[in-house]
């Protein structure tokens, strides 16, 4: 059964029309004005709205802004019912309706027929058709009527102050642009609000009271004793409207909250300004540029150079916070008439070095010079360098070195064997089809394969040098010791090591390696690159000659 809302101001015309459309078949709801038109809409989802344009507590047009994009009403086909359609000259034609049919003697007839054409499919109309036009005739009241309301919705749009109605249970069923902005949203999101909700705490509760009692009475807060709407502060007068139909409350609402936060900032600037000083994290001096004397101290400048205030004010800065001569100053640019920024060794009281950070910069006040200095702790920042520094050499998966890392302590290595006439040895290796674990199992599989090479790997001693290279390959530099003397014996080393990962089973498949062991001794000199690339050589031989597939184990893993 298709469902009708029908939203009409005219109980007679409401009754006519919900009474004709239940013979025809249709479950039919109706609504005497927008606003409660607009509640049922949150919870009854009808095929067709039949909307009056002209209508109070919110009329056609709003209502058809305020549903407009509702995902629950996106198949809802909405026809404009208009006792102006005539005199109207394009009024009807609104944003998200489909059609609109004039008020005459056969309204009943085309109401019944939109609806049908609507059942049966063939809902078409032409662009700003209006449907039951014949044998009525413009009158020249409503045109002028019609031209009063346009001009003074183009006033209200165009009001600097927030124009806002409220029905009788305080909720808006008009808003300007300018009340819409107030509120930051739009006109459309507006309507239909509780007014009050716009207020919190004690505004809220000042609100409320001034609504009651203006119902009868106008009210009026104050531009000195605002109440902040939504973060706005505002003055408004409240004004009881009445005619014979309908009592709503208008409210004009003024915007002063520039003024109050000019106020506000004045007065909190120079409490900004001290708290600053006083809090930042940082040594800030004032220093007198004429003659180099300092004028003011923070806390955190005094406690980092462990002085008291008395002692320094009017005192000569570099006698406390430089380690240079009298009469040049470490941090001014000479040759580009500036200040620089620079990291520099100082001293405290007690003698010991602090370093820091120090810059500084000139500024005017009441036209005379002044020099602001900083001093920045940078000891932490020191730490973090040295941290940020391992995490660029170590591989984030295994906890290895990476490329970078492993090629920089290599290096080192080879110069020490070099030095002492020393032997080292090179095993690089590569997991075998790593691809098919990865394909097979997954890549979270595939890295715990690449965390099984790496705790093969840590077996050895720590003091040698273990590394993922990248992908699936892996290098150890190993120096000459009495248990590992040979290539042989470090292969087997690293074969029993592999055998010994293999037997606990805990990848559902058995983990398989190709490598290349290759010496180096400083009678026979090369560079790291060129080890690498004997042993990535021996590694693919190793490879070429395995087979075999991947032997996967009958496990739940697996």
């Amino acid at each position: 059964m298709k469902k009708v809302l029908i939203v009409e101001n005219n109980p007679v015309v409401r009754k006519m029309l919900s009474s004709a459309l239940e013979k025809e078949g249709y479950l039919v709801e109706i609504a005497g004005d927008g606003l409660s038109a607009f509640d049922k809409l949150q919870s009854y989802t009808p095929d067709l709205i039949f909307l009056d344009l002209i209508m109070p507590n919110i009329n056609g047009e709003q209502l058809s802004h305020m549903i407009e994009g509702r995902e629950d009403l996106k198949d809802t086909k909405i026809i404009v019912i208009s006792g102006v359609a005539v005199e109207s000259r394009g009024e009807c034609d609104i944003k998200g309706t489909h059609a609109c049919i004039a008020k005459g003697p056969h309204l009943v007839r085309h109401v019944i027929d939109m609806a049908n054409r609507y059942t049966s499919g063939n809902f078409k109309f032409q662009e700003h058709e209006v449907i039951g036009t014949n044998n009525i005739y413009p009158r020249e009241t409503s045109r002028e009527l019609l031209s009063a309301n346009r001009h003074l919705q183009v006033v209200l749009n165009h009001m600097g102050e927030g124009i806002i109605e409220l029905s009788r249970d305080n909720r808006i069923i008009f808003a300007n642009p300018a009340a819409a902005q107030l509120a930051g949203t739009t006109v459309a999101e507006l309507l239909a609000s509780d007014f009050s909700d716009f207020f919190s705490g004690d505004d809220q509760t000042r609100v409320v009271s001034l609504l009651k009692n203006a119902a009868d009475n106008p009210q009026v807060i104050e531009e000195d004793n605002p109440v902040v709407f939504k973060d706005r502060h505002v003055s408004m007068n409240l004004l009881p409207v009445e005619d014979r139909e309908n009592k709503t409350l208008m409210i004009i609402i003024l915007d002063v909250s520039k003024r109050k936060n000019a106020e506000r900032q004045l007065l909190e600037t120079k409490e900004y300004l001290h708290s600053v000083f006083n809090t930042v994290p940082a040594g800030i001096l004032i220093v007198d540029a004429e003659n180099g004397n300092v004028v003011d101290a923070n806390p955190h400048a005094l406690q980092l150079f462990g002085v008291e205030k008395e002692k320094i004010v009017n005192k000569a800065c570099q006698d406390f916070f430089c380690n240079t001569r009298k009469g040049k100053c470490p941090i001014f640019d000479r040759k580009q008439g500036g200040y620089k920024k620079l990291s520099q060794s100082l001293t405290d009281s007690n003698g010991d070095p602090l370093h820091v950070l120090k810059s500084a910069t000139s500024c005017f006040f009441n036209g005379k010079e002044y020099i602001v200095e900083s001093f920045f702790d940078i000891s932490e920042q020191k730490k973090l360098e040295d941290k940020l520094h391992s995490m660029a050499i170590t591989d984030e998966l295994t906890g290895l070195l990476n490329r970078r890392g492993f090629m920089m302590m290599a290096k080192k290595q080879i110069n020490i064997a070099d030095r002492v006439s020393g032997r080292l040895y090179l095993l690089f290796a590569d997991v075998d089809n790593l691809k098919w674990i990865n394909d097979t199992f997954g890549h979270d599989v595939g890295d715990l394969a690449l965390i099984s090479v790496a705790r093969i790997l840590s077996s050895f001693r720590s003091s040698d040098i273990i590394a993922r290279l990248g992908g699936d390959e892996f290098a150890i530099l190993v120096s000459d010791t009495s248990s590992l003397r040979g290539e042989k014996q470090l292969s087997d080393r690293f074969m029993a090591l592999l055998q010994e990962e293999n037997r606990k089973k805990e990848l559902g498949f058995e983990l398989g390696i190709s490598f290349g062991v290759v010496p180096y001794d400083s009678d026979n000199r090369c560079h790291i690159e060129e080890l690498i690339a004997k042993a990535d050589k021996l590694m693919y031989e190793s490879k070429r000659g395995k087979k075999a597939p991947v032997k996967q184990l009958n496990l739940p893993f697996s």
